[in-house]
This record gives C-alpha cells, sequence and structure tokens, in this order.
C-alpha cells in the first residue's frame, strides 16, 4: 500500500509572507506528519519554470516523500522569460524526472500514475458565446493572461486535442492494474464555477474539458486529480473518484474561511491523502 497526497495550485511567488516562501516548507513538513509515501502536485507551482523546479525540488528534499508533479499554465507562462515560447517551457519542465508527463510511474500496490497538463476547449463556457468569442480570451474588461503568457503557436483547441491524445496514448500502454490520473486542467463540470454569473459564464471556457473526465472513466481510472480552478471539492462518477485538491492564493484563503490567511492550516486543509491499495483508494481523514 502507498500513502499519496494530492495537492494542486499551490503558487509559491504568489503566496509568499514578507517576501519569504512558507508554502513549500510548510507542505514538506505537513507531507511528514502525515507519513506519506509521495506526494503529488497536480500544476501551478508558480509562474515561473525555474522556480516551480526549485520547489519540487526542496519538497522533496525536506518531506522524505517520492514527489510527482504535472505541469500548470502558470509553470509554463513566460512572463519571466519573454524569448520562449510555450512549447519551450514546457520542454524545460519535461526534463525532471518527477514530471509525470515524462510517462507512466509504476508505484507499488500494482497502481501507475499517469499525468499530464492537460488544456481547455471552451466545452465548459456558456452555450451563448461563439467560439470566436472565447478565443479572444478577454470578456467585461478582463483578459485571461494564457492569451498573453502562453504562446503555443497552434490553436487553443489543438492544443488540447494534442493533450488529450497523448493521455489516451499513454493510457493504452497501460495493462491491468489500479491507474491515478493527474492533470492541471479540470476534468468534469462539478468543479468548475457553478450557478455562473456573466463572467464566469464566459471564463468557465478556459477552465478544462470534460474529455478528460470522460476518458478517467471510459479507461477505468479509479482516482484522477486536477486543479486549476481553486476548488477543494470531491466527486464520483462511474467508478472513478475525482479530487480537486488546490491550495489557491491567500485572498482565497481568508474569504473562504472568514479569518486572516493561514499557510499552515491551508495546506493542511487543501492536502487530500489517499491509501492506495490492491482494493482501490481509500480516503485517509485528518
Amino acid at each position: 500500500m502507498t500513502r499519496i497526497g494530492l495537492i494542486s495550485d499551490i503558487h509559491v511567488d504568489l503566496n509568499m509572507e514578507d517576501g519569504e516562501d512558507r508554502v513549500t516548507g510548510l507542505l514538506a513538513a505537513e507531507a511528514r506528519r502525515r507519513g506519506l509515501d509521495m506526494l503529488l502536485i497536480a500544476g501551478d507551482l508558480s509562474g515561473d519554470y525555474e522556480l516551480s523546479l526549485k520547489a519540487v525540488d526542496r519538497i522533496a528534499a525536506e518531506s522524505g516523500a517520492q514527489v510527482s508533479f504535472v505541469p500548470g499554465n502558470h509553470d509554463i507562462w513566460n512572463e519571466k522569460h519573454p524569448g520562449l515560447k510555450a512549447f519551450d517551457t514546457y520542454s524545460a519542465l519535461l526534463e525532471h524526472p518527477a514530471n509525470l508527463a515524462r510517462g507512466p510511474l509504476s508505484v507499488d500496490g500494482g497502481w501507475t500514475l499517469i499525468g499530464d497538463l492537460g488544456w481547455y476547449d471552451f466545452s465548459f463556457g456558456d452555450p451563448s458565446f461563439t467560439t470566436d468569442d472565447f478565443q479572444r480570451m478577454n470578456h467585461m474588461g478582463r483578459t485571461w493572461r494564457d492569451s498573453v503568457y502562453v504562446p503555443w503557436e497552434k490553436k487553443t483547441v489543438d492544443v488540447h486535442r494534442m493533450f488529450l491524445e497523448k493521455l489516451r496514448q499513454t493510457l493504452e500502454l497501460v495493462a491491468g492494474g489500479r491507474i491515478l490520473l493527474a492533470t492541471h486542467m479540470v476534468q468534469v463540470g462539478e468543479f468548475t464555477v457553478q450557478n455562473p454569473g456573466p463572467m464566469w459564464k464566459y471564463f468557465n471556457a478556459f477552465l478544462g474539458s470534460p474529455e478528460y473526465g470522460n476518458l478517467a472513466v471510459e479507461r477505468g481510472v479509479a482516482l484522477s486529480v486536477c486543479g486549476h480552478v481553486h476548488y477543494r471539492r470531491r466527486v464520483r462518477k462511474g467508478g472513478t473518484e475525482f479530487v480537486c485538491p488546490c491550495l489557491g492564493y491567500r485572498a482565497e484563503w481568508a474569504a473562504r474561511s472568514g479569518q486572516p490567511a493561514d499557510t499552515e492550516r491551508e495546506i493542511t486543509g487543501a492536502l487530500s491523502v489517499w491509501d492506495l491499495g490492491r482494493d482501490g483508494p481509500e480516503f485517509v481523514e485528518e
């Protein structure tokens, strides 16, 4: 049996306190306290791929757990590296051995971990908007910043299809056993902004695609994790347990709890711990 912790959207650069990154150290300490064998971070470690990889290495060194990750959209932003294209930053992250996008990872108990960034196909957006509306990535005076910092040089929907097909092919390589699937992008509609107002009727389009969730159910994935939307939710569809365990931003913590932001408390609340046994995944209560 392998005990694994799932978390996403730790945003070490945006969650600093007085210029200090406390997230990585506190996350490593929580991994030790919970007795984790593995820790999986489902993207958005930071807005700079170099800083993201440093965070992975530090958490691994201080936690004693085997750390894996998939990139998030922030991780491939080129804001700090304006000369790079999206495939440049994605490829730089791909060189790290902890990146699940490199290929399947087998763990004890007959489990295999599979993952990648994923992308969005506008399906979660309100149908009152057209594809051209979504392609502009601008609504009510707000711009979705992937349009500025993630130059894929491919159409948005084609990027999604590229990742979907890559995941599909990887899943076909794994015969038998239990599978944990990870994407950064949202996989099921239940994790999008519910009852959205005029703003999120549009911006839900950039959260992910139901095709990832459909793929997980079709392929018999036992446990599937995503991030991106900064929620902490679980839902079961078919035989698949879907988990969205986001840390999110400091401002969101205060709004959620009604208390001053507390990094240690929020990490404890966001981290979702599971025992990966031969009979399936079992959630471990705090």
